[in-house]
């Protein structure tokens, strides 16, 4: 095997095959991950690099562990073109500050600019209930926690397990706990031994802006099916005056999770049908390779299921999305409690391997292509960046 991974890298261009490692260092090497494709396709290392040098070669930054996640040398999944559908997952940057405005990014990802423009428009939210900064920032309206004693006198005056906590700005679900208790001296986060509330304030929330949030249920139609809140991701791509979406995810907790984000371990990734509202796929990952199942593995009766309250999900997505309207390429996060649907965030673009995930397909149809090549970024002829520009692009807002 190590012979072949050798005589592959003399005929497949090293820049290629290094993919991965060219803005960070990988999580596995690329040996290891041809390994793996080798072993799963029965395919040749050496073949293998072929395929992969070829679909990166196309433009749309697909790395070796995109390659090996969905499988893409896999023709009866894909069809004989369907991999060159696929972009890489780390391509949502460049290409999102190729479409949409810089200037735009901390409006949305701002939880709360994000809630004072939606609360404007009617949007229901979680109930914010304060605000943990000690900057020189104010929040209108949001108590600010800026001292362990008041962070103890609203932790307190809430029930044990009510409120959860996320960063104020930030991204892919980092930072996400759930209060458990707290008492005069201690409060304990999910997972962790209970600590003093001037330490909670130092070494766990490490001094960043946090949210503090009433926790929301699942809608009981969800509830059995998940450990935490799951959330309903609408990709928006803002076409003049309208409002389209390429497809819809769930991502869904399970194995203890309380945040929803595909890449926590035991996590699913559902796609719904865009007019139903209906559970038509299921993803699940060993922790590298997503596969689809034809269930839920603990709770039958997810696949088909028929999320309740879909049309008025649709209708809040929209009206969030035009709140947002002067980004091309947006996305929202939707909740479905007891009491209906709620917008937990609205994004800045948005992962495109949270959509590939759930569907299973690249999410270069024809219709996107055109989306972003209307929009100034052509994937059939991708701009020509510098590598240490592309580096800033991926690393900025990191």
């Amino acid at each position: 095997m190590r012979k072949e991974i050798a005589a592959m890298n003399e005929t497949t261009p090293v820049t290629a095959i290094a993919a991965d490692d060219e803005f960070g260092k990988a999580e596995m090497p690329v040996n290891e991950l041809l390994v793996i494709a080798a072993r799963r396709s029965g395919k040749s290392p050496i073949a293998l690099g072929r395929e992969f040098s070829r679909l990166y070669n196309a433009g749309s930054m697909l790395s070796m562990k995109d390659f090996v996640r969905h499988s893409l040398w896999d023709t009866e999944r894909h069809g004989e073109d369907g991999a060159q559908r696929f972009v890489g997952s780390r391509s949502v940057w460049p290409i999102s500050h190729t479409v949409n405005d810089k200037d735009w990014f901390r409006v949305p990802e701002d939880k709360y600019i994000m809630d004072l423009l939606c609360q404007a428009e009617g949007i229901p939210l979680p109930n914010t209930v304060g605000i943990i900064d000690d900057s020189a920032r104010s929040y209108a309206g949001t108590p600010k926690i800026d001292t362990a004693e008041k962070l103890r006198d609203l932790v307190l005056s809430h029930p044990p397990g009510a409120l959860f906590a996320k960063t104020l700005g930030g991204l892919i679900g980092r930072g996400v706990m759930v209060i458990e208790e707290a008492d005069d001296t201690t409060i304990k986060r999910t997972g962790a031994d209970p600590v003093t509330y001037e330490a909670f304030l130092k070494e766990v929330l490490s001094e960043e802006p946090y949210v503090l949030q009433e926790r929301l249920d699942n809608h009981e139609a969800l509830a059995p099916y998940c450990s935490g809140l799951t959330t309903i991701r609408f990709p928006n791509l803002v076409r003049g005056s309208e409002i389209w979406q390429p497809c819809v995810a769930m991502k869904l907790t399970t194995a203890g999770n309380i945040a929803c984000a595909f890449w926590r371990p035991g996590n699913l990734c559902c796609e719904i049908d865009h007019a139903t509202g209906e559970v038509i796929r299921i993803g699940k990952s060993d922790g590298l390779v997503t596969e689809y199942i034809e269930d839920h593995p603990d709770v039958p009766g997810l696949m088909g299921l028929k999320l309740p309250h879909w049309d008025e999900m649709k209708d809040i997505n929209e009206r969030t999305a035009r709140v947002f309207g002067a980004i091309p390429y947006q996305s929202t996060d939707l909740a479905i409690t007891p009491s209906g649907p709620v917008l937990v965030e609205s994004n800045y673009a948005g992962s495109f391997d949270v959509l590939q995930n759930a569907t299973g397909r690249g999410l270069l149809s024809d219709e996107v292509k055109a989306f972003f090549r209307k929009n100034g970024y052509d994937f059939d002829n991708p701009p020509k960046l510098a590598k240490e520009t592309k580096k800033k692009k991926f690393l900025g807002l990191f």
